[in-house]
This record gives structure tokens, sequence and C-alpha cells, in this order.
């Protein structure tokens, strides 16, 4: 059995990979400098958890056969050193996804925003049409599916991140995978720590469209200016395939979202505009497999969203409280108009967790001002040790920063908690909670949120 080291194995899709990578029989060891769950629960499960957080050049030993790198890793890691000092085969993750499916057909899912659930959406479909398919994504696609599938499957579903694959390799993972086909969800600038400015964001995804090859496919959104900018600019009609896809009817009744495929009209589990503009994309695409439309609706009516999306911790008449995976300005402003589109006669309470790296950036952390007026009160939380690892000295910079008036602003869990509870009793009261972290690990029944109801 070959042995394999995993630098930054806490990430959603590294630990899975090396989960995947023990039942292939490999010997896999791995790092990391924080865990959180379900990652840690995933691995410690697989007898996979390191036995102390953070980086020992003493795990790198000769007699490693590979190491995999992770984003998380800097160039001035410990590990990644030592393993360069050995001169041991090393690679980023894209680039072993991408050795590791070079015999499939590549569909890769690429956008600032939609990703994991149009990527969810599409598996869900494949396997309700019993199409045999592997996939990668962000996050589970549902409780019973890790986030990597790697088998003899002869599709792979990417969703194909546009952050540079590693500290040495600065190309965009989803042009790493070399795609087939594309969809493309929007653009909205984002990873503002990599791409200061929004042209420097668009050229990246410029980088993955020419990795294209001819014959190609694209489906892209033709509701986003951008997105069909860089589509003309890029692609060839006549050498690609151009799909592009707009808006589905929808309304909205009791709470309820309804989509209308063909001629059936179906409810869906999940709220938000952009949420059927997802689904749309997936429609397009699937019709390129004679999908029809009574078909795509009864998969859309029992699909549910993946892991940390739209989580609803309580649902009643006078109190919605909604835990979403909202974090860049374009997802906030997609969050809070899915809850006032959805419960318009609730008072809206907004609370982001400041956790992205690009979130403590000063020009970006104005992004954040539009999207967050459509909510008449406006919280915001900060990890202190989090604040300072991303060099903030003081939570005056981040308030002045974003300078919006009428905002409370909280650095203490215990402090958070019971400001909410003491809020949630005035109603009706639409609480979101949006985050690409966990709110220093926050659960419902801290609150006093009991039980936890469903959608749909």
């Amino acid at each position: 059995m070959r042995r394999v080291h995993i630098i930054a194995i806490g990430g959603s899709v590294m630990h899975a990979l090396a989960i995947a990578l023990q039942k292939q029989g490999y010997r896999v060891s791995g790092s990391d400098d924080r865990i959180e769950d379900p990652a840690r629960q995933r691995l410690q499960e697989a007898g996979l958890l390191p036995e102390a957080p953070g980086w020992n050049p003493d795990r790198i030993t000769p007699d490693i056969d590979l190491v995999i790198v992770g984003r998380h890793a800097l160039p001035d890691n410990p590990e990644l050193q030592k393993t360069q000092a050995l001169g041991l085969p090393i690679t980023d993750m894209p680039t072993f996804i991408a050795e590791a499916s070079r015999a499939k057909h590549r569909i890769t899912i690429i956008g600032s925003h939609g990703k994991t659930t149009t990527t969810a959406l599409l598996l869900y479909a494949f396997q309700q049409l019993h199409l045999p398919t592997d996939w990668l994504l962000g996050a589970s696609p549902s409780p019973h599916h890790p986030t990597l599938s790697l088998s003899n499957a002869p599709t792979i579903l990417l969703e194909g991140d546009e952050y540079p694959a590693s500290a040495w390799n600065l190309q965009p993972k989803a042009a790493v995978y070399k795609p087939h086909w594309l969809l493309f969800t929007g653009v909205a600038w984002d990873h503002a720590n990599v791409y200061p400015t929004p042209q420097s964001y668009e050229a990246a995804f410029g980088l993955i469209l020419e990795q294209l090859p001819k014959g190609g496919l694209c489906v892209y959104n033709e509701t986003d200016p951008v997105v069909c900018r860089l589509v003309g600019e890029h692609l060839r009609p006549g050498w690609h395939y151009l799909r592009p896809y707009g808006m589905l009817p929808y309304f909205v009744k009791g709470g309820t979202w309804y989509v209308r495929i063909g001629r059936r009209v179906t409810p869906v589990r999940f709220w938000g505009r952009h949420n059927i503009l997802n689904a749309a994309a997936v429609w397009k695409l699937l019709q390129e497999f004679w999908v029809e439309d009574e078909t795509f609706a009864e998969i859309l009516s029992t699909f549910e969203l993946p892991a940390g999306r739209q989580e609803i911790w309580h649902h009643s008449p006078e109190l919605v409280v909604v835990r979403d995976f909202a974090h860049a300005p374009s997802k906030v402003q997609a969050t809070l108009s899915a809850v006032r589109e959805t419960f318009p006669h609730h008072r809206l309470l907004a609370i982001l967790e400041l956790h992205t790296y690009s979130s403590f950036l000063p020009a970006f952390l104005k992004g954040y001002r539009g999207p967050l007026r459509k909510a008449q009160e406006r919280w915001f939380y900060v990890e202190p040790s989090l604040r300072l690892s991303r060099g903030v000295p003081s939570l005056e910079i981040l308030q002045k920063a974003l300078s919006l008036r009428h905002s409370l602003w909280f650095e203490d869990k215990a402090q958070l908690i019971q400001a909410l509870r003491a809020r949630m009793k005035g109603r009706p009261l639409a609480v979101v909670l949006m985050s690409s972290g966990t709110f220093s690990g926050l659960r419902p029944e801290e609150l006093g949120l009991e039980e936890v109801t469903p959608k749909g």
C-alpha cells in the first residue's frame, strides 16, 4: 500500500479525499492547524484525525510516496518546507483530482455563487436518472453522501472554485480540471485577498473559459451581464456549444415557492430567485440528455439543499430563524432577498459573521452596505482570534470601514446569544444568520430553539 500525507486535511474536500484514499487502500496521514465539524467527526470516525493540531515537520518522513497540499497551507508551512527539502513527490488537490478523473467526462460548475447548490442538484438529478457519476462539492450534497466520490464512473461533476489551486499553482482550481462541459452561474467580486480588483477577479474566469475544448458545451446565465461578456470574449459559436438560461416562472404562496417546468407547476423545498436560477441552469444542461419536463419537475420537487444552505432552525407564524451559508455581498443579497420575499410581513434581523479573508479587507467590506440595507436590523459577529489572525488589531477598524449606522457588533458568543434570545421575544421576526463559518459553533438549542422545523 502506498503512503499519502495530506497537509491541511481539515478542509471540506481535503478530509473527504483522505477518507476516499483510505478506502482505496492507501495509508493516509494528515495535519491541520484547525479542524471543525463535520470534518473533525468524520476524520475521527475514520481514525484519521491528527493527534494534535498544528504543523509538525516530524510527520514528513522519507517513506511517504505522495504529499497532497491544500490551499490553506502557505509557502512557509514547515511540513511543506520539509517535503520540499526531502524531494518527496508533491501535488495540490485540484491537480490530483484532475489526474484521477482524466478518463472521465468532466462537467464543471463555475461562478461566484450558487456552485454548491447547482452541483448538488445536478448530482441528485443524475442519481434519480440512474446515470453513474462521481462528484466533488464544497459541502455534503446530502446527509448520506460525502463531498467527494472517486470510482470507475464515466462522468464526474466538479464544483469549480476560481480560487488558486495552491501556493505554487496560481491557476484557478476550475481551470486545472480542464472541463469538457461548463455551467456558469454568475460573477460578483470575491476573494479580494487574491484578486484585489473586480477586473483581476473576472480574468480568472476568462482563464477557466479558455480551457473549454473545441466542441465543448457552456451553459451560462444570460441574466448576468458580466457572464455574457466573458462568454462572448472567450468562447466562439461554432467552436463551442453555447446554451443560455434565464429565470423560470415562479410564485410564492403561504411561504412555499412554486416553479413552472414546461406545463407543470411544482412546489420546491427552497426559497429565492437565486435558487430558481440554479434550477434553471441544471434544467438547461439536462435537456442535453433529452430529459422531459415532467421528469425534471418531479426531481426538483423532491430535491433538498445541501448541508449548511437555508437551514431552518425554527419556523412558526411569528418567528423564523434561518442559518445560511452566505458570506460575500452577492450571497448576502440573495439570502436576504429570498427571506424577504418568503416572509414579507416579518421584521428582518440580519446577523453576519465576518469569517473570510476578504471580509476583513476595508475595500471589500463596503460591498455589504447595499445588501444589508434590506434588513431593518443588522448585527455583526467577529471571533477575536480570527480578527487578529487576519491582521486587524481592533473591531473599530471594521466598524469604520463598513460605516453602516444603527448596527450592533459582537465579539463574544455568550453576549450574542443573550442579546438574540432577548430580541426573539419581539414578533413577528425573521432572523437570518449568515456565514461561511459556524458562529463559534452556535447551535439552535443554545438559543432555546428546541425543535427544528424542516421545509417542504
